[in-house]
């Protein structure tokens, strides 16, 4: 699909959750918007997200959630080692209270305020996801104000006049391949990083990047980055990820399947034994709390495995030692043994099964398992992790045949940079400086609010600032 007109007040590349953000704030102002999505359908990853940061909503303050913007603003500061732009972080947090409003008067329905893990109550909860939001309130707002969205196609370049001013965008249709040109002097790239373009992620990280599973629409090639930094961008904070702990790694079955069934619950979520590719123990389990935590300390392994027995499977089976809210009610795991059987049955990479540890260690070459087990046998008996000091709670011994390992990689939901922006989400270039008429947005342009690390202390953050910075940017346009 092409475009229908050749010139435009403003392009947006990608439809997620702040393209949508950015079309409705723009479809306000009276500009004349095209919405460029590459992929068939749109909303891209913002149609999974849970919910967005707020401080100072209504709803907060409806339940008694005492936490003021400087709460936040300093705990996040800290977080990130100063590593987040304090100008941009603090402007943002000063309006997410107002987004939300902004986001109701659209019809947009918020079901909830609360955490993950151990997080803060910071968490507003749309009703539907972010699917519903987007298609059942923002693009339909946008439609309705004249912006014009397109689908299976891709902004392919960049080009500006000899003043480098943004002049427009080449536009390929991917059915047919035909090409257009089309003029503008604001280009908005929502891109959502580059979570699926497997190079770049090895390439800019220092870590194990190779392990790294995404959760995610699919579709975040990080084609905005490279057209950006084509026309003098700065490439900046490449390699962080938002990571959310372990995930079932297989390329046989889409990620997304195995996220949140069961058998992902008990290997990820219920700190059950995990071990590194000599067989040891590297971390408490139960960090998964801060998902983020969990992530960074199964990324420094070089493979990682969920060790689970049968006496653990039948306990999951029927109790579990955490509740999984909000995001779940599930009290037990129902179809965990159908999982492991299915999963065995389909002979599925990820999973490994013996009859005695000594078999498992030998078929994936894990020297310390058996020493591994036999103390962690130990500290499960007596009700105290001595190495790693996990709750007693979460301590199973490994005892009861047959035993599972279960391969880990790293779930991930999005990268977090590679364009350095200003307060007005304008595009900066290597010396700092504004490129006219280029803005940044969502993905692309979080890496000005975290350091290294995502922090679900604060829930919502990334999903928080694709509305905040979708709509600062048309603001920027329209000032």
């Amino acid at each position: 699909m092409l475009p229908k007109n050749d010139k435009y007040d403003l392009v947006i590349i990608g439809s997620g959750l702040s393209g949508q953000a950015a079309s409705v704030e723009a479809a306000k102002k009276g500009l004349k918007t095209l919405v460029v999505e590459q992929g068939r359908t749109t909303g891209g990853s913002g149609n999974y997200v849970e919910g967005i940061f707020a401080v100072g909503s209504k709803m907060q303050e409806e339940q008694g959630i005492d936490l003021t913007q400087d709460d936040i603003l300093q705990k996040e500061l800290r977080f990130s080692h100063y590593d987040a732009d304090t100008r941009i972080l603090k402007e943002y947090i000063a309006n997410s209270a107002a987004n939300i409003e902004w986001l109701k008067e659209l019809g947009i329905k918020f079901k909830a305020v609360t955490t993950i893990g151990a997080g803060l109550k910071t968490w507003h909860l749309f009703d539907g996801q972010g699917q519903a939001a987007i298609h059942q309130a923002m693009e339909p707002y946008s439609k309705k104000h004249g912006v014009e969205f397109i689908t299976s196609a891709a902004v392919t370049k960049i080009t500006q006049d000899i003043d480098g001013l943004v002049n427009g965008v080449i536009i390929q249709n991917y059915e047919n391949k035909d090409i257009k040109l089309v003029q503008t002097s604001n280009i908005i790239i929502a891109s959502g990083g580059y979570l699926n373009n497997r190079e770049m992620l090895v390439d800019y990280s220092n870590q194990n990047a190779n392990r790294i599973v995404p959760v995610n629409s699919g579709k975040n090639d990080g084609s905005g980055l490279r057209m950006a930094w084509e026309v003098g961008a700065k490439r900046f904070k490449m390699g962080i990820s938002m990571l959310f702990g372990g995930q079932l790694n297989t390329k046989t079955v889409p990620s997304y399947k195995l996220w949140k069934n069961d058998l992902g619950i008990a290997t990820c979520e219920m700190a059950p034994l995990w071990v590194n590719e000599v067989g040891k123990r590297f971390v408490n389990e139960s960090i998964f709390d801060i998902w983020s935590y969990a992530g960074n300390a199964l990324i420094q392994q070089e493979k990682v495995y969920a060790i689970l027995d049968q006496g653990t499977i039948d306990h999951f089976s029927h109790e579990l030692p955490r509740n999984l809210q909000p995001l779940s009610d599930k009290t037990s795991l129902n179809n965990l043994k159908n999982e492991i059987k299915n999963a065995k049955d389909k002979n599925m990479k990820f999973i490994t099964k013996a009859d005695t540890i000594y078999q498992l260690a030998t078929k994936l070459n894990l020297p310390h398992l058996d020493e591994t087990i036999k103390s962690y046998n130990k500290e499960a008996n007596i009700g105290a992790d001595e190495e790693f000091e996990k709750e007693s709670k979460y301590l199973y011994p490994i005892e009861k045949p047959p035993y599972y390992a279960f391969e880990l990689g790293v779930g991930a939901y999005s990268t977090l940079g590679g364009l350095r922006i200003n307060e007005k989400c304008e595009v900066l270039d290597k010396d700092g400086r504004p490129i006219p008429g280029l803005f940044a947005i969502g993905a692309d342009a979080s890496g000005m609010i975290v350091g290294d690390t995502y922090g679900v202390n604060v829930p919502g953050t990334e999903a928080g600032f694709c509305i905040y910075s979708g709509r600062k940017a048309v603001q920027t346009i329209e000032a």
